[in-house]
């Protein structure tokens, strides 16, 4: 297979030879060894199952004694080899993505001028490169561009919203967008439901949540302090196992419908701020601050919870002297 000569194995990432044995995705057109796929067991280019795209060759870059030149795979146009991007037709010319200080950030664009309605797409590109820092990350060893649809946002805006962990969340976007299925696993919220809550800045379901697991660790506080001072708690035990299984029902709820949730949340956030704002700039600041994480939250919240925990010990525990 000549044209995958050159271009590197999207599971070990070495570079195909001529002799090497190649099989590609029948789905995406992804190459692999064929011992790396066999190892895989499938293919791993999850991101372009999901949005429908198919593999692209990768640019060959030479060593620069060579050449100095990225030559574009999409339009044959010589970049210099420092280019992240196509000056010609403004595809990515890296699989990997750029380190995010090489690269203007949304909130440094002070002095760029949008383009007006003459000028060309290729401009409108440029203008939408530097304002993002995340334009065609690099997701399972390919890339995606920022403006792909995913609904009636883009896949920038969720990038944009969810901040650093994106490479997580927008190929589970994609396909709930889709409607394939509401289910994902996400061990955080199956194992700290509130806090994950509160750590992505739904305070709101994480004090619901919160409330739901202070009440059902009850009956187990009062049933250790029973044994304790050695009065039988034999009416607890049931109730104390039953509310450790609801505890539980509510942590495997928001593990397996957490990021669905999110993604729900997030589209409803973005589409109001678009519903209200007009500029580029303030839609991209206001859905930056909308999304994104919060340690403050957190940290409330478990301070919050010990004190609560502590309260409820010590008059349970007065109810007992009593």
């Amino acid at each position: 297979m000549p044209k995958y000569v050159g271009q590197p194995c999207t599971s070990c990432r070495k570079v195909f030879k001529e002799d090497d044995d190649i099989v590609v995705c029948p789905e995406c057109g992804s190459p692999y060894h064929k011992e790396c796929y066999k190892l895989e067991g499938k293919c791993i280019n999850t991101l372009l199952h999901e949005s429908g795209s198919e593999w692209h060759p990768e640019p060959v870059v030479m060593p620069v004694s060579q050449t100095a030149e990225i030559i574009c795979p999409n339009c044959g146009a010589h970049n210099s080899q420092e280019s992240f991007f196509c000056t010609s037709c403004g595809i990515s010319l890296r699989s990997e993505k750029p380190d995010i200080d090489s690269i203007p950030r949304y909130n440094n664009v002070t002095n760029v001028q949008q383009p007006d309605n003459n000028n060309s797409q290729n401009s409108q590109r440029q203008y939408q490169d530097q304002k993002s820092p995340y334009f065609s990350p690099a997701i399972n060893y390919q890339t995606v561009d920022e403006r792909t649809q995913v609904d009636s946002n883009t896949a920038g805006e969720y990038m944009k919203y969810v901040g650093a962990k994106f490479y997580y969340y927008l190929p589970l976007f994609l396909k709930f967008a889709k409607g394939k299925s509401k289910i994902s696993v996400n061990f955080a919220a199956l194992l700290f439901p509130h806090i994950w809550l509160f750590y992505r800045k739904m305070p709101l379901q994480g004090i619901l949540i919160l409330i739901i697991r202070i009440l059902t660790t009850i009956p187990t506080i009062y049933e250790y302090l029973t044994e304790f001072s050695g009065i039988s708690s034999s009416r607890f035990v049931t109730l104390s196992g039953l509310c450790t299984i609801i505890s539980w029902a509510v942590g495997i709820l928001c593990g397996l419908f957490g990021n669905y949730y999110y993604y729900k949340k997030a589209k409803k956030d973005i589409d109001g701020i678009k519903s209200l704002e007009s500029s580029y700039e303030t839609i991209q600041t206001k859905i930056a601050s909308k999304g994104g994480v919060s340690i403050a939250y957190v940290v409330i919240s478990m301070v919050a919870l010990i004190i609560i925990s502590y309260i409820l010990a010590l008059i349970m525990m007065l109810t007992q002297a009593m």
